[in-house]
């Protein structure tokens, strides 16, 4: 059997390579190995719907997931997309399975009760700081995987960062010490966290990055000791871009202005005809009743005059046919907002329609994603191992093409994936 790590180290630029000289573990893959420098990702450029993407094969469109969260107007904390369900088309891991493989797969997007991973332990949480996230987390965690939830929980802080990537490199050390899985998928978030907090290329976003070279490091120590790391296929990946956010724009106020949605004292929707779900620098516009023809010419020019008046900061206006066709995005929405450079969109239904950057949510932080995935820095792609053809460097990629890739590295195909792989980088 042929052996597999993947490792997203979520918001990796191409930009950070000159930050891997002090990353000694992962610029150990890249002078190895081969890249493909720039990898489009997809829109909206958030985790999820990237993560989904690598894992598929697929664009946002076909495999069902279109934000980190699901649309739920009536719910400040909106669930997010955890479970493998979720996803309407097969994954690299069900080749896996259906190849004989075993996997264990740690902190990755949409795997959540995933019966095709052998060691699943899914990125999962309470609803609120300081809830008890254990009665969520073995609903989808696999058999047994309870055991190092009680084993290391006691180093988690919610979703927080880098309590959440210490609790994964934990239990994968004790899974692959204990069962040595020939595929491995990893999810390390605290750069992306970083970058939220404190902008793409602070010294704290590099400190980050060090961090996650080093919890990917103990990882590799173990497999050297195991007599495992020179016979894996290492893959390091990036999942989106970032950009800097100087304001914060809340679309809701102004429909509640209109009457287009009622909302209490607290700010939490009553009723509502039109409502925008923020996804960081775009933004999702549902309909209660997309039938309705004369809410939909209502908001139809109330966007509009949200692009004309560019203090807002709305660049353009997606109708749902144009973001599938032009970007392969589709989910329970109408309409797509994506952003001017500099602004974010907030879901606030009362207070000012404008507002700082505050870092209070991931989503209108001083530096957001979630824009087309054409702007700003790029992720990257880099792999060595016995299956890996060292020394190639290609310029472009796409992320579609990423699964196949993977699959490929295994020995297997992934039929149902709009992407190829990217034989360049393959031995055979």
């Amino acid at each position: 059997m042929r052996r597999l790590f993947v490792l997203s180290v979520d918001s990796l630029f191409y930009d950070d390579m000159g930050w891997l000289k002090d990353c000694p573990n992962l610029s150990a893959i890249l002078a190895a190995g081969s890249q493909v420098e720039r990898v489009q990702s997809v829109y909206p450029a958030m985790t999820y719907a990237a993560h989904a993407t690598m894992l598929t094969g697929c664009y946002p469109d076909v495999h069902g997931i279109y934000h980190n969260e699901k649309v739920q107007v009536d719910n400040p904390h909106p669930e997010w997309h955890w479970r493998r369900a979720e996803l309407k088309v097969p994954t690299l891991l069900d080749a896996a399975y259906t190849a004989g493989y075993t996997s264990c797969v740690v902190n990755w997007p949409v795997t959540g009760a995933d019966p095709h991973i052998t060691y699943d332990i899914p990125e999962i949480w309470s609803d609120e700081p300081g809830g008890d996230g254990r009665p969520r987390f073995v609903q989808v965690c696999s058999p047994g995987i309870e055991t190092l939830y009680d084993r290391y929980s006691h180093l988690l802080r919610w979703k927080y960062q880098p309590e959440l990537d210490e609790f994964g490199t934990c239990c994968l050390l004790d899974v692959i010490r204990d069962h040595q899985p020939e595929v491995i998928l990893l999810h390390l978030s605290y750069l992306d966290h970083a970058r939220h907090a404190h902008g793409a290329f602070s010294p704290e976003a590099r400190e980050a990055l060090q961090a996650c070279d080093a919890r990917f490091g103990r990882v590799a120590g173990l497999l050297k000791q195991l007599g495992l790391y020179d016979a894996t296929n290492f893959v390091v990946v990036g999942d989106h871009g970032h950009l800097p956010v100087r304001q914060v724009f809340h679309p809701n106020i102004l429909f509640r202005e209109h009457g287009l949605l009622d909302a209490g004292e607290t700010g939490r929707v009553t009723s509502w005809k039109a409502y925008c779900h923020s996804a960081g620098l775009s933004a999702h516009v549902v309909l209660a009743d997309p039938a309705d023809e004369a809410v939909r010419r209502q908001v139809e020019a109330l966007l509009q005059s949200f692009v004309a008046d560019e203090s807002l900061g709305v660049e353009q206006v997606f109708t749902a046919r144009q973001a599938r066709e032009q970007w392969n995005l589709a989910g329970p929405f109408q309409y797509v907002l994506e952003s001017r450079e500099g602004t974010a969109f907030g879901n606030r239904c009362t207070g000012p329609v404008l507002q700082q950057a505050d870092n209070s949510d991931y989503k209108i932080s001083v530096s957001a994603h979630g824009h087309l995935p054409t702007k700003g820095p790029q992720p990257t792609f880099f792999a060595a191992g016995p299956q890996v053809r060292p020394g190639v460097t290609v310029a472009r990629g796409r992320l579609i093409d990423e699964a196949p890739t993977w699959a490929a590295l295994l020995g297997l195909t992934m039929p149902a994936a709009q992407g190829r792989p990217v034989r360049e980088l393959l031995r055979d």
